[in-house]
C-alpha cells in the first residue's frame, strides 16, 4: 500500500514525539512543548529547563566589530554540543552575539542536537544596552534598532525558547531601582510589538534579575502585573511586562545548604503567586569546591522542593574562567576541553531527575496579576513604580516596529546541511582519558514546524498587516491560532530524515 506525501506528513506532524524540537510557548506560569505538529493541549507537556549558561571566554570574549561569536563557528558548536548532550541538559543561556553575524550552522546543530536556546538581546558594549545609570539617554533608536535586528537574526529558529530584554540592569546601587523599571518595561513592549509584526510566532521576552532578595521580589511584582484593578487587563501594562521572569541566584552552596538556610524555603513562599513561568537564570555557588549540586535534586526540580513553581534552571556556567564557576576547562591554544570534577556531578544530579508530567490541559487560563504599587515598595521601598506609567514609545522606534529594520541577516535552520558528527577537536574525562566523541542527532528533531491552519493563516496575515499600535491583538491572535491549529487545508512545513518512525512511515509509503 502507498500512501500519498500529504498522508505522510500528516502521520507525520500527529505522532508523539517527545524530543521534536517544536518551537515552546507560554501558558499561565509553564513553558509549553508542543507533543506534535498539532499543538494539542491535551498531550503538550509542561517543560522545565535544565540547562548552562554559555559564554566561553566570557564578556571579553565578545567584539561588536570581529567576524565571530559564539555561535558562528560550527566546529566549536559541534564540540560543545556533544558536551552538552552529555550533561544531559536541554537549554543554553547565551549573554552575547553579534546580529549582524551568520548562525545557521551553530543553531541547526544545536536544534538537531536537541537543545533550545535563551538569548540576552543584549551586550556589555556601548549602545548595546540600556544603560542603567542614563536609561532615558540609552532608550533610543540606536539601541532598540539593534535589538530588532538581533531578533530578526534569530526569530526564525524553532530552537529559541526566548529572549532576555535585560540581565540585572535594575539593581541596589545608587538609585537605579527606581530610574530604570520602566525603560525595562519600555524596552520589553518594544520587543513584543516587533515580535508580533514579524514574527511568524510569539516568543517569549523575559528579564533576568539580581541576587538581591529584596530588590528581586520588588522586580517580579513589577514586571508581572498587568492590571490595575485586579479584574481588568491594561494593554500598555499587558504588552510591556516580562512573559518570563529569570533569578540570578547562588545562595545554596553544595554540602552546607539545605531548604531554610539558603532561603529556598522563602522563595517558595513569596513567589507562589506568579502568573508566568520562574527560573534559575544563573546558579551554582562555588564556595564550596567541586560543587556537587545538591540544590538540583533536593531544591530547585523536586515537587516537594520549587518543582511545583518554578522552571528549572541554568548553572554558571560552561567553561572556566577566573571565577572559578566552570563546568569544563577549555584550552584556548587548541580549543580542547576536559571535564572538571564539576561536570562529572551536574551531569550526576540531571540524571536523577524526573520530572512530573503535566499536560497544559490541567493548567488554569488565568495570568491577571495586578500592579500594585504599596506591595512592590514594602518589598524594596526605593523602587521606581512611577505610577505604572511607561515611557512613551519615540516616533523613530514606532516606524521601525512597523516597517521593520530591514535586516539582511534574517537566520533560519538549514534543511540542506549535514550536521558533524564529529569535530576536529580532543575531549578529556576529569581522569583526563580521551573521550571517543560522536554526536547523535535524533531524527525526530527535524520536526520543527507546528500545524497550521488556512483559517488561522489569514488572520496571522491580517493581524501582522495591523499597526503596531494593535499589536497587543496581534499577539493574542497569534497566541490563540498556535494553541488551535486544527481545521481543513493544514500543511507541515519541516525536514524529515529516514529513521524511527520517519523509517517506518516512509517504508509504507514507499
Amino acid at each position: 500500500m502507498k500512501l500519498s506525501t500529504s498522508v505522510l506528513l500528516s502521520l507525520l506532524a500527529v505522532s508523539p514525539l517527545a524530543q521534536a524540537m517544536l518551537p515552546i510557548h507560554v501558558k499561565q506560569f509553564r513553558f509549553i512543548k508542543p507533543s506534535s505538529a498539532d499543538n494539542d493541549a491535551s498531550s503538550n507537556e509542561v517543560f522545565y529547563v535544565k540547562g548552562i549558561d554559555y559564554q566561553p571566554g566570557g564578556s571579553s570574549g565578545y567584539d561588536p566589530d570581529g567576524d565571530s561569536d559564539v555561535l558562528s563557528d560550527a566546529e566549536k558548536c559541534a564540540r560543545d554540543a556533544y558536551v552538552f548532550q552529555q550533561l544531559g541538559i536541554n537549554t543554553v543561556r547565551i549573554y552575547s552575539l553579534n546580529p549582524d553575524l551568520n548562525h545557521d550552522k551553530c543553531m541547526t546543530i544545536l536544534n538537531n542536537a536537541g537543545i533550545y536556546v535563551i538569548l540576552d538581546v543584549n551586550s556589555g558594549n556601548y549602545g548595546e544596552n540600556l544603560d542603567r545609570s542614563n536609561p532615558w539617554g540609552t532608550y533610543n533608536s540606536q539601541y532598540i534598532g539593534r535589538v530588532f535586528r538581533f531578533i530578526d537574526a534569530f526569530k526564525n529558529y524553532p530552537n529559541v525558547l526566548g529572549f532576555f530584554s535585560g540581565n540585572e540592569v535594575i539593581n541596589d546601587q545608587k538609585d537605579y531601582a527606581n530610574i530604570d523599571p520602566p525603560y525595562i518595561r519600555a524596552v520589553q513592549r518594544d520587543m513584543k510589538q516587533y515580535i508580533a509584526k514579524h514574527s511568524n510566532r510569539t516568543i517569549p521576552v523575559g528579564y533576568s534579575a539580581a541576587n538581591t532578595v529584596d530588590l528581586r521580589l520588588a522586580t517580579y511584582r513589577y514586571l508581572q502585573c498587568n492590571s490595575l484593578d485586579g479584574t481588568t487587563t491594561n494593554k500598555a501594562l499587558d504588552e510591556s511586562r516580562s512573559d518570563f521572569f529569570g533569578l540570578n541566584t547562588y545562595e545554596w552552596c553544595s554540602g552546607t545548604s539545605d531548604w531554610e538556610s539558603s532561603g529556598y524555603d522563602v522563595l517558595n513562599s513569596t513567589f507562589s503567586d506568579t502568573v508566568i513561568p520562574l527560573i534559575f537564570s544563573e546558579y551554582g555557588c562555588n564556595k564550596n569546591l567541586p560543587r556537587t549540586f545538591d540544590e538540583v535534586t533536593d531544591g530547585l526540580y523536586p515537587s516537594s522542593g520549587l518543582g511545583n513553581l518554578f522552571s528549572g534552571g541554568l548553572v554558571y556556567e560552561y567553561a572556566e574562567e577566573a571565577n572559578n564557576y566552570g563546568l569544563v576547562d577549555m584550552d584556548d591554544s587548541d580549543g580542547s576541553i576536559t571535564y572538571k570534577d564539576d561536570f562529572d556531578n551536574f551531569k550526576s544530579a540531571i540524571s536523577k531527575l524526573k520530572d512530573s508530567v503535566v499536560y497544559e490541559s490541567d493548567l488554569g487560563d488565568s495570568s491577571l496579576y495586578r500592579c500594585n504599587s504599596s506591595a512592590i515598595t514594602s518589598a524594596y521601598k526605593d523602587f521606581g513604580v512611577s505610577n505604572f506609567t511607561i515611557p512613551d514609545q519615540p516616533d523613530d522606534i514606532a516606524t521601525m516596529i512597523k516597517y521593520g529594520v530591514n535586516g539582511t541577516n534574517v537566520g533560519k535552520i538549514l534543511t540542506n546541511y549535514t550536521a558533524p558528527t564529529t569535530f576536529d577537536y580532543t575531549i578529556k574525562d576529569s581522569d583526563n582519558n580521551t573521550v571517543d566523541a560522536t554526536i547523535t542527532y535524533d531524527s525526530s528533531n527535524l520536526l520543527n514546524a507546528l500545524k497550521v491552519s488556512s483559517t488561522s493563516e489569514s488572520s496571522a496575515t491580517a493581524t501582522s498587516s495591523s499597526s503596531s499600535s494593535s499589536s497587543q491583538t496581534s499577539s493574542a491572535s497569534s497566541s490563540k491560532s498556535s494553541s488551535k491549529s486544527k481545521g481543513d487545508a493544514a500543511h507541515i512545513a519541516g525536514p524529515f530524515t529516514q529513521s524511527g518512525i520517519f523509517a517506518v512511515l516512509l517504508s509504507v509509503l514507499l
